[in-house]
């Protein structure tokens, strides 16, 4: 499945394809490569009669914008089409719901087919998407190294082409860290634009629902569908106004300590922009660098107290490594939590005066490419690091301040793997990520140059490496 979903809904909605047919062609697609990707714990069994019902609302002559379309969804958001794991044992097989939460009854209210549940880092706390139980996430571009995490089957279904759309949810940069490590685009929206009832929580202040997709056209129709209401007739004008209207702020932070590729291919990013016209300026945003330490401490502050009981009663539902990491979360004192949160407010006030001089803020998604499965330490510009003190350096910022976030693909390594380019905005200002975002991608060939068929060079270079 290599359209994007604005083209697989107008297939539909003009006949040339059934709904049943594209859901039936994602099932086959998961079938065919999940044993190699691992990005699905499950299909939807009721898949196909989604299907069906969608077609039977289009013979009736009911438009929406996402009728028939395939959607994944991250298998942390409860609903009635399967146990919810959060990809871990605590909850036993899963957490029975009779309900679906907000986000999937709007997306399915926009027409969308829930064609499976995706795998995840364990209850979301981790960035490689190594889990324990449900086995490692695979990056589609290279089989042998890790798609990033915590959304990482998500990413990987939408980079695969196993379906167009997927949700994800996002803590410290879990949609855009797999997203930029997959050659997709990830948004993480506005704090609490997106409702997060009956999504298992890491953390309560710092966790957003969101789109990953093929273009930001489709991370903007999905959006509009997650939030409802007439936001889809703003998003749309977004995407179209000239890109050459918005001011893009360049922030050091953003620029700082990269590998040399990412650097290299960021740069060229913004020399685009600067060709298109848009007028690009340096700016700072105070206390930034205080905002990996102050993501991680509220993170595992929250995420120890959800789970509190669990590791008390069952700490075997856990595994190790992600136990491990939770039980850190005991020895944190009142004094280290009140320091995180307020440098959440500097930081937040900071984002704030940065953008009364400029719309966006546009720089890496991530500092470092994905390091192969079971990789404990690599190395950054000489000097030894680990995937989870370097992924979220560059995406927790917008966690903490709640602004808009999104990362499109700008880019590849000499080893063929996809490299973010990360664009922010103010609360509420998504429709600014959405220009950036398309004027970038309508100057550009990376987001349709990955699209969908990636696995048989990942297999290659796995082969031969």
């Amino acid at each position: 499945m290599t359209t994007s979903a604005i083209e697989l809904a107008r297939a539909i909605a003009d006949g040339r394809i059934s709904a049943v047919e594209a859901t039936q062609q994602a099932i086959d697609r998961i079938e065919k490569l999940n044993p190699r990707l691992n990005a699905f714990i499950g299909i939807n069994p009721g898949a196909l009669d989604e299907a069906r019902a969608a077609d039977r609302r289009l013979a009736r002559g009911v438009r929406a914008p996402l009728l028939g379309v395939p959607i994944a969804v991250k298998d942390l958001v409860l609903g009635r089409d399967a146990p919810t794991t959060a990809g871990s044992r605590i909850f036993g097989d899963g957490l029975i719901s009779d309900h679906d939460a907000p986000v999937i009854r709007r997306l399915q209210r926009a027409g969308a087919v829930i064609v499976g549940r995706t795998n995840l880092h364990e209850i979301a706390l981790g960035v490689t998407n190594e889990n324990e139980h449900f086995g490692a996430v695979r990056n589609p571009w290279d089989l042998s190294r890790v798609p990033g995490g915590s959304s990482g089957g998500s990413a990987v279904a939408v980079a695969a082409g196993l379906c167009p759309l997927a949700v994800g949810t996002d803590t410290r940069g879990s949609i855009r860290i797999p997203a930029a490590c997959c050659g997709v685009t990830g948004l993480k929206p506005t704090y609490g634009l997106v409702s997060t009832e009956d999504v298992i929580p890491l953390s309560w202040s710092l966790d957003h629902v969101g789109p990953i997709a093929r273009t930001i056209e489709d991370a903007a129709m999905m959006l509009a569908a997650m939030v409802g209401g007439r936001t889809g007739d703003r998003y749309a004008k977004a995407l179209e106004r000239p890109v050459r209207e918005i001011r893009i702020g360049i922030c050091e932070y953003f620029l700082h300590d990269l590998a040399p590729e990412i650097e290299r291919a960021v740069r060229e990013a913004i020399q685009t922009f600067r060709d298109a016209g848009a007028a690009i300026q340096e700016i700072e945003v105070s206390g930034i660098e205080n905002s990996h330490g102050a993501s991680a401490t509220i993170t595992l502050a929250e995420a120890v107290t959800y789970h509190d009981q669990a590791l008390k009663e069952r700490p075997g539902g856990f595994g190790k490594a992600v136990r491990e990491r939770l039980e850190r979360g005991y020895q944190l004192s009142a004094l280290e939590l009140v320091r995180a949160e307020r440098q959440r407010e500097v930081i937040s006030r900071s984002f704030d005066d940065a953008f009364r001089e400029v719309d966006v803020i546009v720089g890496a998604t991530l500092p470092a490419l994905p390091t192969p499965i079971g990789t404990a330490a690599f190395n950054l510009n000489g000097r030894e690091t680990t995937l989870l003190a370097e992924f979220p350096r560059l995406t927790s910022p917008a966690n903490l301040a709640g602004i808009p976030a999104a990362t499109l693909p700008c880019g590849r390594s000499s080893d063929g793997l996809p490299i973010g380019l990360q664009v922010m905005a103010a609360r509420g200002r998504e429709d600014l990520v959405f220009t950036a975002a398309a004027g970038y991608q309508s100057a550009t060939i990376w987001h349709s140059s990955m699209a969908g068929q990636p696995v048989a060079g990942a297999q290659h270079r796995q082969k031969t490496r």
